[in-house]
């Protein structure tokens, strides 16, 4: 990555550069050729003026000639040279001037230009790289007597442009230095979490999932190691209550085990009436453990999104359905408390089931022929459905641990403790919750909360 950042950055600055040198350069050819063809026009207008000397119009070319160099601003990179017969014969006086006089491969060149257009040309010697003009001046007989030029050392104009690149050159190394230090430690500071988040994932196994990423900054990565220890947190959630569930089950089953084998170990085969006391101990037992399997395979699918089929249906006709069933079970005082007439979307037989485990429970801690109670009602965006009885009650301490999976109120009483998670779970499963309001020997009153449609929300509160 950081390789890849400071790569990127050096291709950048490169081309920066490499396109500003193009353009500066143009520029600076364009610039002498402008130059040049300012020069070239300054002596086309000596040209059609007349001669000083006389005020008459020109005659002499070599005297055109050698006025032109004269009035020709010469400079260290640039000069005029005037050619009669093809002989550099005059030189502008200044001593500062570009020495094209010098240098015999530029006046070769230079003093036998082609006739027709007269046109920038480049002359490349070992001394200079010059731009040029050339300009025949011909006699009366048509013959060209002479030739003023006029030239640019280019190769020094480019020179000064050189220089400002190599220093762009050193800004530019600068600067990938600078870039490649601040991306060390910027990438290394994005990178800690994800190292931290690799370690973690390395050392988090089946056996120990309580490691947790470190939180730096406040910025994505970090969000990110928030949400993989919330995710952390779930698959811990999810372990501990498998293995809670597998021991809890073990023992559980454990139990009825050994009663039979107990009861087979001890039987007398030739004895008819303990064969048949140990058979239907067996049945029970077998009973047992068959509704304590089919509890388990019910809280087993609880988080599974088919657990639950929803489905509009109406409350009132499932709260007269209830009560029916209900009476059906024991000789309890059977009331109902309130009927809800509305639609709700939900599992209707889900509902049902944990509301017939509402009833079961009340009827198993309530003495017989005492009230109970079941009801219905919607309040706002919420369905209530509830069983109350006047039974033992359940302590304050143990009102949340009645909802946990195997556990019991009371040393006498029956049952694996599945019923009331199973409830839970299929509250939980429609998006609510269970209530429970209860006082020893006053007896309880167990509410499901349920939303009444799928776009229900809140808390149910």
């Amino acid at each position: 990555m950081l390789v890849s950042l400071v790569a990127l950055s050096a291709f950048g600055i490169a081309l920066t550069g490499v396109v500003a040198y193009a353009f500066i350069s143009a520029d600076v050819t364009s610039t002498v050729d402008a130059e040049l063809r300012s020069r070239t026009e300054a002596f086309y207008a000596l040209a059609d003026g007349p001669d000083p000397a006389t005020g008459l119009a020109w005659t002499d070319p070599t005297e055109l000639v050698r006025a032109g160099v004269q009035n020709a601003a010469a400079s260290e990179t640039t000069s005029a040279v005037g050619f009669v017969a093809g002989e550099a014969r005059f030189v502008p006086a200044s001593a500062n001037h570009l020495p094209l006089e010098d240098d015999p491969v530029f006046l070769e060149q230079a003093g036998d230009p082609e006739l027709g257009e007269v046109n920038v040309v480049t002359i490349d010697t070992e001394s200079a790289d010059y731009r040029s003009v050339s300009i025949p001046v011909q006699g009366d007989d048509g013959a060209t007597d002479a030739v003023f030029t006029v030239a640019t050392d280019h190769g020094e104009r480019m020179e000064e442009l050189r220089e400002i690149v190599g220093g762009y050159a050193l800004a530019a190394v600068l600067a990938l230095v600078l870039i490649a230090g601040v991306a060390w430690v910027a990438v290394g500071r994005l990178l800690v979490p994800i190292r931290l988040l690799d370690e973690a994932a390395r050392d988090i196994s089946e056996s120990d999932l309580t490691r947790r990423i470190p939180i730096v900054g406040n910025d994505d990565l970090a969000r990110l190691s928030e949400t993989v220890n919330a995710m952390l947190e779930r698959i811990e959630r999810a372990f501990a209550a498998q293995r809670n569930l597998l021991d809890d089950a073990g023992h559980e089953l454990r139990t009825p085990l050994a009663v039979m084998r107990t009861g087979l170990d001890l039987l007398e085969p030739r004895d008819s009436e303990q064969v048949e006391q140990t058979q239907a101990m067996m049945q029970d037992e077998v009973a047992m453990m068959s509704r304590l399997v089919d509890d388990l395979v019910v809280l087993a699918k609880a988080d599974r999104p088919e657990f639950v089929a929803k489905s509009d249906f109406d409350l009132g006709p499932l709260t007269d359905a209830v009560v029916q069933r209900a009476k059906a079970l024991s000789a309890h005082e059977w009331r109902l408390g309130e009927r809800a007439d509305c639609v709700v979307h939900g599992d209707a037989q889900r509902l049902q089931q944990a509301w017939m485990q509402l009833i079961a429970n009340a009827v198993k801690f309530s003495d017989e022929h005492t009230p109970i109670t079941i009801g219905s009602a919607v309040d706002g965006q919420w369905a209530r459905l509830w069983v109350s009885d006047e039974g033992r009650g359940i302590a304050p301490e143990d009102h949340d641990r009645v909802l946990e999976r195997f556990q019991r109120v009371g040393d006498d009483s029956e049952g694996a403790g599945l019923g009331l998670p199973i409830v839970s779970a299929i509250a939980l499963a429609h998006g609510g919750r269970v209530e429970l309001h209860s006082e020893v020997g006053q007896g309880s009153t167990f509410t499901m909360i349920v939303p009444v449609s799928v776009h229900g929300d809140g808390d149910g509160s």
